[in-house]
């Protein structure tokens, strides 16, 4: 609560009188400042009560006039003018310019001495500073016992009530975890803002509009923001109620950002809820469970997958998912291949950001391949497209490969196609079983195009070698690698293993 002027008023032994026409609750006084100076701006702060009985104010009513709007440009909270010393009376000039220019104008009575009035401003200010010191220790002993008893709910509760206006608390999704009191728009707004300012949405920021204020301020955790608290009141906040915000954002910030151990735990949990995913017989339950993640319920879904990894890069690879403040589930197969669905919109920034991470991290044979778009209910659909992708990204040199680019992959991905080359090529495949080195030399002749000089190359052996190579499974299949078609088929059977 500030010390405004009506309760200087109302101090019936000072018997100070209001000559202008002000509302004197919403002046604020934050010092009193007695000077006798013409021009008293340069040893002013702003928010003061100045006094003065005029002792070097000018006579000429011009004089008087640029007097006043020099107080008024240094920010004065008041004029108190005393009088029955060198006026007997306010001048009127000093009136009439306090009341344009909008300097409230308090008549002090010669009886009235000064340090009456500066006294009695510093045990107020004392009084209301100890008032202050009091509510904030009382609230952070109330705000302790919330979070203890009713976690987040109970501080946005107790917060809501201190302040007495609309509280709400988002998550590093910027779901709605917690509000109260809030206009049912609010958090649309608040999204909106955050949208508009990314950078600045690590601090704080403040709407406006014609009978409220709301700010926002982030709740920074050990990394990335972990959540944002948004703050929708009528009147404008005093610093006592700014301690109080911040407190309030402190121990909400220690509710949500986690510790390395239960971000751990919750990347276990999302790994069960992930595999449910990918088990047709499961997946409506698995939908289920999204939200837990940050996942909308009409958000389509996208299958990341990376392979060329061993446990540990695996395991560091989701975790830099974190690092992205995105909704995701990441489980690793037993194939080797670690699958992280992702939210469709942000499928392309997290499939770049795994490349990088994977670059940096030395995993020189890893690749991510990105699916389709899929419903949340048949995320199992887009793993063999997701494989294929990062599959044709390896052979192609590049990191990151896509379901949407690769007509042959997509084909593939249909069961019952992958099925019918299966069968196709069923015979001479079974031929190659026992000769893995003719197998792997047969598949980058074929993704090199027939090239001798290339293919060998990229198998480290003379191309003579490769030759003799290509002649015995021609010997074993039975099919002549002249012909167009049977490339085709053995190629299809190579990519459907």
């Amino acid at each position: 609560m500030p010390l405004t002027l009506d309760w200087l008023l109302a101090r019936d032994e000072l018997d100070l009188r209001l000559v202008t026409d002000t509302d004197p609750a919403g002046v604020v006084i934050d010092w009193v400042h007695s000077i006798e100076l013409p021009d008293p701006s340069p040893w002013l702060a702003g928010g003061e009560l100045v006094l003065t009985v005029g002792l070097r104010l000018p006579r000429a009513r011009a004089e008087q006039a640029a007097y006043v709007r020099r107080l008024s440009e240094a920010g004065v909270a008041a004029l108190a003018f005393g009088t029955g010393v060198r006026f007997e009376t306010v001048p009127d000039a000093l009136q009439r310019a306090c009341a344009d220019l909008g300097v409230p104008l308090v008549d002090v009575p010669l009886p009235t001495p000064f340090v009456a009035v500066t006294q009695a401003i510093a045990r107020r200010i004392a009084e209301l500073q100890y008032e202050s010191m009091e509510r904030t220790v009382e609230f952070q002993r109330r705000l302790t016992s919330a979070a203890l008893h009713d976690g987040a709910r109970g501080v946005v509760r107790g917060l809501a009530d201190e302040l007495g206006g609309g509280v709400l608390l988002l998550d590093e999704h910027r779901h709605a975890v917690e509000s109260e009191r809030c206009r049912p728009d609010l958090a649309d707004r608040v999204r909106r803002e955050l949208d508009r300012h990314p950078g600045g949405a690590r601090t704080s920021l403040r709407l406006a509009d014609d009978d409220r204020s709301t700010e926002i301020q982030s709740l920074g955790g050990r990394a990335d923001p972990r959540g944002w608290l948004a703050i929708d009141v009528t009147a404008a906040m005093s610093p006592t109620d700014r301690v109080l915000l911040n407190q309030a954002a402190s121990v909400l910030t220690l509710l949500l950002d986690r510790p390395a151990e239960l971000l751990a735990q919750r990347r276990r949990v999302g790994a069960s809820v992930l595999d449910l995913l990918l088990d047709p017989a499961g997946a409506e339950r698995g939908a289920e469970h999204l939200r837990a993640f940050g996942f909308e319920h009409d958000d389509d879904v996208v299958l990341l997958a990376c392979t060329g990894l061993n446990d540990e890069q695996a395991d560091a690879a989701a975790a830099s998912l974190d690092l992205l403040r995105i909704p995701y589930v990441a489980s690793a197969l037993s194939d080797a291949t670690l699958v992280i669905a992702v939210r469709s919109a942000d499928a392309d920034g997290a499939a770049e950001h795994l490349a990088t991470h994977l670059s940096a991290a030395g995993a020189r044979d890893a690749t991510v391949g990105v699916s389709p778009a899929l419903r949340q209910d048949a995320v199992y659909e887009g793993v063999s497209a997701a494989r294929y992708a990062a599959e044709s990204a390896r052979w192609s040199h590049t990191r990151v490969g896509r379901h949407d680019s690769m007509t042959l992959a997509g084909v593939l991905a249909d069961d019952e196609v992958r099925g019918r080359v299966t069968a196709l090529a069923a015979a001479p495949m079974a031929r190659l079983r026992d000769h893995p080195r003719l197998v792997e030399s047969l598949e980058v002749f074929l993704r090199t195009n027939g090239s001798w000089e290339t293919a060998s190359r990229l198998l480290g052996v003379h191309r003579h070698t490769l030759r003799n190579r290509m002649a015995r499974v021609e010997e074993i299949t039975g099919l002549s690698m002249d012909v167009a078609e049977n490339r085709v088929v053995l190629l299809l059977a190579l990519l459907t293993r």
